[in-house]
């Protein structure tokens, strides 16, 4: 008998997650796992242990597809050497990390194992949901997450974006917002590119305080006016280039609800009526425009659950 259950692994910058769902249901979690984001030989056997554990508990022999969402850059190109490979990572331990050469020792060839960006998998999700939701939905969608890094996944036409590499929208260089006297804390020293200015480190070394400590901060504290404007030169940059029909953000930064309503009006402000969109006019248009993910927190795992589901129905 098929097994009618999916498993999503999504991989990032500060923990990693399995979980599990129905084939049937795939945005509905049956049971998850978090482990710290380590080192590559101790966090990947955490996660497929997890799974192995629910496979002999549903007393089923595989399940039906695995989704990766990982973090990035990584090798998409199945001609490749690596494909299947974390590369150029800031995250040095995970440099040059095979990911899915080993879910496919773990649970074998004949598991259907799906890979993708832990942007572009939620960007997936994002859009079949609203597709459901109201059909026919949008064809385009970009989905930017902002925590430990910044990331940039875009969806046209139920497709996810691939090309040489894949999007890197976090390393997208930008103007520094005036007076701004922070340099940038991109790992690979970009300067002024929207990683550098606005992850999680950035942010608290110019706020005083540590990472663990930016909840204790006031959204009048002026860290956020600089947050909101280079989110919205992004979200901006993305709308001149691919012209998106929606733009999510997400990610843990982004838990900092005032940040939405600070890009969109810096999106506003900095289009100058260039755009002469309907719904960039008003407030109500851009909330419908730049807004959160329908899935909350859950967005990442959800996309990697997503991928294993077109994954098991062979699209």
């Amino acid at each position: 008998m098929e097994s009618s259950y999916i498993a999503g692994v999504e991989l990032g910058g500060t923990t990693c997650l399995a979980a599990i769902a129905e084939l049937s249901q795939p945005t509905t979690i049956v049971e998850s796992f978090e482990a710290k984001t380590t080192f590559p030989q101790e966090t990947l056997p955490q996660l497929a242990k997890f799974l192995k554990a629910k496979l002999a508990s549903l007393n089923i022999a595989s399940f039906r597809a695995i989704g990766i969402a990982s973090f990035g850059p990584v090798d998409l190109h199945e001609d490749s050497e690596t494909y299947g490979y974390i590369t150029s990572t800031p995250k040095e331990a995970w440099r040059n990390a095979e990911v899915l050469g080993f879910f496919k020792r773990e649970f074998g060839d004949f598991t259907a194992i799906a890979f993708e960006t832990d942007v572009n998998a939620p960007a997936m999700a994002e859009m079949a949901q609203r597709q459901c939701a109201h059909p026919p939905g949008p064809s385009s969608l970009a989905y930017i997450t902002v925590g430990t890094g910044v990331g940039v996944g875009a969806v046209v036409d139920g497709a996810p974006i691939h090309g040489l590499l894949h999007p890197e929208g976090g390393h997208m260089m930008i103007p520094p917002i005036p007076g701004d006297t922070y340099k940038g804390g991109c790992a690979f020293n970009h300067g002024y590119c929207v990683e550098g200015m606005v992850h999680s480190k950035a942010i608290a070394e110019r706020a005083g305080v540590e990472k663990t400590e930016l909840h204790t901060l006031s959204d009048d504290h002026d860290v956020w006016e600089k947050v909101g404007y280079y989110l919205g030169v992004l979200c901006l940059n993305i709308t001149y280039l691919i012209s998106p029909h929606v733009i999510v953000l997400g990610g843990g930064v982004m838990k900092r609800k005032i940040l939405y309503s600070k890009a969109r009006r810096w999106f506003k402000e900095l289009n100058k009526g260039y755009l002469n969109i309907e719904k960039f006019k008003t407030e109500q248009g851009l909330e419908s425009y730049i807004c959160e993910s329908v899935f909350g927190n859950s967005v990442g795992i959800t996309g990697a659950l997503e991928i294993a589901r077109k994954k098991a129905y062979g699209n």
